[in-house]
């Protein structure tokens, strides 16, 4: 395999040296999970690091030289050296004073999670495990090393890695470590939303995001991540008064494949039912709350520094998320082809996004919702491509249309246009001659 001989590889290129096994390579494999990167560390310092695995690697960066690591690239697999690290924090900023050291142990002291201040000699498979971190992979458990909250002052982030390693796991939150992320998630003040953004992303990206959110709102943390999550505790309509909008919120996002804008959309889905939450004789309603919280959403997905591409998905899926729960038969060939032209490449994402409400909200509802979901697919399969039918144009430009009606240049123009673009998504119009005849029907005299 490329990580054995990778491994082998640098051993040999150390062999005068000590080199570790460190990190979420070594913790993974020792869980029996795939692991595709290499993560070490070694007495030997960031120049000689390069020195020694320049002449043979494939690829070679020295990006975080500065905080002691080189990466390389040999055999397809990528591999970071860390010197021996001591470090210093002011308690202001995330950044530590580097101290560069010649001992694991001090090393591996630093670490934020007794399941990742493991070490395995290169050398002799000697494993190093001064702060019990086998035990607790053993215990399935997530635990600071030594006083959590001198852990968590260094980098308040590690109370959220402290959460995504939980989610992606499956493991638990030990008592202690909890109770000090509750008491200090004010701190995370302290931290740039991008860092707050990559954590966030990687517990909704992992396999239980729904035990993840929940630790977020049980330690207090989504008060200093996702306020708005906190106000979705609202009882839903009579019909499914299983579960409220926060619970199936959370499932709803638990049953989405793992992608990112899929699993967004299906967490902001309903974060505007509280603004729009009303009650009368007829039972509660949440009027518009998916064009209110698809606006919502865009606030949210910017705070958060998300990138501009990933907040469009989202907040289309979301505006249109109510369209195909509702799809019945009776839908003419021209609703369908709108709902594709609506969504475009979104349009998978958008059925995962129902089947993953419908199946979150009331179970009786979906056998009878799969038998009109079929039905849908293969109207849709009729059609074609989404894609292209989203990237449709007018078949007549702005200059045609004022020559063709002698008009000049105004709102008009714009009226023409959208008559002629709603006609084409319909299927009414497909050559550049009935855009013509057309538009001489409709607006000529």
């Amino acid at each position: 395999m490329a990580l054995d001989r990778l491994t082998q590889q640098l051993a040999a290129a150390f062999s005068d040296r000590r080199i570790f096994l460190v990190g979420g390579s070594l913790r993974d494999r020792m869980l029996g999970r795939a692991t595709h990167d290499l993560d070490l560390a070694t007495d030997a310092r960031p120049d000689e690091i390069r020195r020694r695995v320049a002449p043979w690697a494939d690829a070679v960066w020295t990006v975080g030289e500065k905080f002691g690591t080189i990466g390389l690239l040999k055999y397809g697999v990528k591999a970071e050296i860390t010197t021996f690290r001591r470090d210093a924090y002011d308690g202001e900023s995330r950044h530590p004073e580097v101290t560069f050291g010649d001992d694991i142990l001090a090393d591996l002291q630093r670490r934020d999670f007794t399941i990742n201040a493991l070490a395995e000699n290169l050398h002799t498979g000697e494993l190093l495990d001064p702060f019990d971190g086998r035990a607790d992979l053993q215990r399935r458990l997530v635990r600071f090393v030594g006083e959590p909250k001198l852990r968590i002052a260094e980098d308040p982030l590690r109370m959220l890695r402290a959460v995504r390693f939980c989610a992606q796991l499956g493991f638990s939150l030990e008592p202690e470590s909890g109770a000090a992320i509750a008491r200090g998630a004010g701190e995370l003040a302290r931290i740039s939303w991008e860092r707050i953004r990559d954590e966030l992303d990687g517990i909704l990206l992992s396999e239980r995001p729904a035990d993840g959110l929940r630790l977020l709102i049980d330690l207090s943390l989504a008060r200093h991540v996702m306020p708005e999550l906190l106000d979705l505790r609202l009882p839903q309509p009579e019909r499914h008064h299983l579960k409220d909008v926060l619970d199936h919120t959370l499932d709803a996002v638990s049953f989405t494949p793992p992608d990112k804008a899929l699993r967004y959309a299906a967490l902001l889905h309903d974060i505007a039912k509280p603004e729009t939450f009303t009650r009368d004789e007829r039972g509660i309603h949440f009027y518009r709350h998916e064009e209110l919280g698809a606006e919502k959403a865009r606030a949210i997905l910017a705070r958060l520094r998300q990138p501009a591409a990933l907040i469009e998905q989202v907040i289309r899926l979301i505006r249109h998320h109510l369209r195909i729960p509702f799809y019945s038969s009776e839908w003419s060939l021209s609703a369908v082809r709108r709902l594709m032209y609506d969504l475009g490449d979104q349009l998978d994402n958008a059925i995962a996004l129902a089947e993953a409400d419908v199946k979150a909200s009331d179970p009786s509802d979906w056998p009878e919702f799969q038998a009109r979901l079929a039905e849908l697919r293969s109207r849709i399969a009729e059609v074609g491509e989404a894609a292209e039918l989203a990237h449709m144009k007018p078949l007549l430009n702005g200059n045609e249309v004022m020559d063709l009606l002698n008009i000049p240049p105004g709102p008009r123009v714009g009226e023409v246009l959208r008559f002629l673009l709603d006609r084409q998504i319909a299927g009414e119009i497909t050559t550049r001659e009935q855009a013509v005849e057309a538009v001489k029907r409709e607006f000529k005299g």
